[in-house]
């Protein structure tokens, strides 16, 4: 459900959505087994590059016509705009009558390579990152589907975007509350298994519909477990996962957003 953001005290460079009748409650997105998996081109880890790449102008052009139907479904969306892409500060609640604020921060890139998101519970204010789980490593970005499922690809509408974070951002509501992780997962290197799932979870390892302590638990913990430590921290996930500064310091501030150049390199 999108909420009203308040406006900024600079519009340079910032387009407001003001229609404030059109809100409406959106939909749970094309919901797929993978839908909290690892994203790959829309949200896998990028590409180190040396130089920013070219800009499609149909993807310009279509982002640009897009951002209509993303006031529409989420008002007070706020744009920045830069040279190499949109970037969309995003504010809305999970639950009809439920205080929980959730924001999220997505950088659209012109050149079709980065769609990433970053998902924080309370307002532009004093809000905290919503991770680690089932965000990407080691940038923190959400992590909402898996790519292989073919749930979003890059060029798909911007609105269906922002439904599948508000679904994540859902199910992260739901584990805070709960402590487990509702629907299925991808998870499949087996020490990062023994870390996060619990056993009534479903696996992650794709190859069952079975809940973790049913399927790869008992498989997982057998395993020599200090040298899948060392593969998966060293090798597989390169580490914690963390937003970049430049993100949290524009959450805080709302002044000069990430520029994807610098986020490449």
């Amino acid at each position: 459900m999108p909420s009203e953001l308040a406006e900024p005290s600079s519009t340079v460079g910032v387009e407001n959505g003001n229609d404030k009748t059109s809100r409406q409650r959106r939909s749970e997105a094309r919901p797929r087994k993978g839908a909290a998996g690892r994203q790959g081109t829309a949200g896998g880890s990028w590409t180190p590059r040396q130089t920013a790449p070219v800009v499609r102008a149909s993807l310009q052009t279509q982002y640009e016509d897009e951002l209509v139907a993303v006031h529409e479904a989420y008002p007070g969306t706020q744009v920045w705009r830069q040279e190499e892409g949109l970037w969309l500060l995003t504010e809305g609640s999970l639950l009809p009558g439920f205080q929980q604020r959730v924001l999220f921060l997505t950088g659209v890139s012109f050149a079709g390579t980065i769609v990433r998101g970053w998902g924080f519970w309370g307002c532009v204010v004093g809000s905290t990152w919503i991770g680690p789980r089932h965000t990407n490593f080691p940038d923190g970005s959400i992590c909402a589907f898996e790519p292989t499922d073919g749930t979003w690809m890059i060029g798909d509408p911007l609105v269906e975007l922002l439904d599948l974070y508000t679904l994540w951002a859902l199910r992260h509501l739901h584990l805070q509350v709960f402590g487990r992780w509702p629907g299925y997962q991808a998870v499949p290197h087996p020490y990062e298994r023994i870390l996060e799932l619990r056993e009534d979870e479903h696996c992650g390892c794709g190859k069952s519909d079975k809940l973790y302590g049913e399927c790869c638990r008992d498989k997982d913990h057998v395993r020599d477990r200090i040298s899948d430590a060392v593969n998966f921290f060293l090798r597989y996930s390169g580490g914690l996962r963390n937003p970049p500064s430049t993100v949290l310091r524009f959450i805080r501030e709302q002044i000069d957003p990430p520029r994807f150049s610098d986020l490449l390199a």
